[in-house]
Order: C-alpha cells, then structure tokens, then sequence
C-alpha cells in the first residue's frame, strides 16, 4: 500500500490511478503504451486549463459506443437524508421521510441499506403512502426510547455510475 503525505498532511497517494482523457482529434497509439501529453498553450492569466499528464494506456475505448463506455466503473458517491418519523409498534419497522420527493420512484431505493444516527442499519423495504415516505425494516431492532434528532437521522449512501445503460441504477 503505497501512502505519502505533503507538509501539511493533506497530500495521500493510495495505488494506482486512472482517467478517462477524450481527445478532441483521434490519438493513435497501441494498448501499453507510455502517453505523455501536456496542453501550455492556455493563457497563464486567463480561466482555462493548463494541464500536463502521463501513463500507461490500459484499454482502448469508443466513445461512440456505450456499451464500452460501460466498462468505466466511473461514478459519483451520492447521500440522501431523511428522518425517522415513526416507530412501528414491533420495533423493527420504521416510517422515514425526508429521503427523496413524492415523485421519486421508491423502486430505485427497495434493498438498499440506511444507517442511523445511532449505527443502526436498516433496509428499505419500500413506500410508505403515496407522500414520499418509505418503510425501512431494523433487523435488530430500533430503541424507541431516548432517542434524540440526531439519532432519528436516517443516511442512504450510495453509488451512481456515470455511463451505465441503466442511469436510474444506484449501488452500495
């Protein structure tokens, strides 16, 4: 594992990187090969770019082509927040709100896992009424008692990668 830090304790390095760099004409160049590019033709004072770049070519990549594009795990970490607004007199089905607007189709969120503000994790389990509201079941239950705002607190965590054909899909 490799791992540094600057002066500050800012700066970490953790492995291998990698970019997807779109050109705006064609690059010929064989799978493994050593790029090295760099674009200092931009105004030092203006707002453009300046950017200087190198590595190996790992894959070779259509971007006409969506299903190659597919092959990118490229994605954006989303984080929703809602607020428990009930407990379920069995204790381990909550009634939460919050997580997204009544439009929103709860489908995309059926199976995916919440934390509380107290550690505990939970399952949408699905919609709760046509108000936007959601039911999420505690397998090892919810104390109902003491429980403050920050512990009603419900975080959904998850992935949403950019050019899956499915764009709606959302993963843990």
């Amino acid at each position: 594992d490799q791992q540094w830090e600057g002066e500050g304790g800012e700066l970490r390095h953790f492995g291998p990187q990698w970019a997807y760099v779109h050109f705006e004409q064609p690059v010929t160049a064989p799978k493994d090969s050593l790029l090295i590019g760099a674009k200092f033709d931009a105004d030092i004072h203006g707002e453009s770019c300046r950017l200087a770049f190198y590595g190996r070519l790992a894959t070779l990549i259509d971007p006409t082509k969506p299903e190659q594009l597919h092959k990118l795990r490229v994605y954006k970490p989303k984080e929703k927040r809602g607020v428990i607004e009930r407990i379920q007199p069995d204790g381990t089905t909550a009634i939460v709100r919050g997580l997204f607007k009544k439009e929103t189709d709860p489908g995309v969120y059926t199976g995916l896992k919440v934390v509380t503000g107290r550690g505990e994790v939970g399952v949408i389990e699905g919609p709760f009424g046509k108000s936007g509201k959601l039911r999420v079941g505690f397998a090892g239950g919810l104390a109902g008692a003491g429980r403050s705002g920050e512990d009603n607190c419900v975080v959904l965590s998850c992935k949403r990668y950019i050019y899956d054909m499915n764009r709606k899909k959302l993963k843990q």
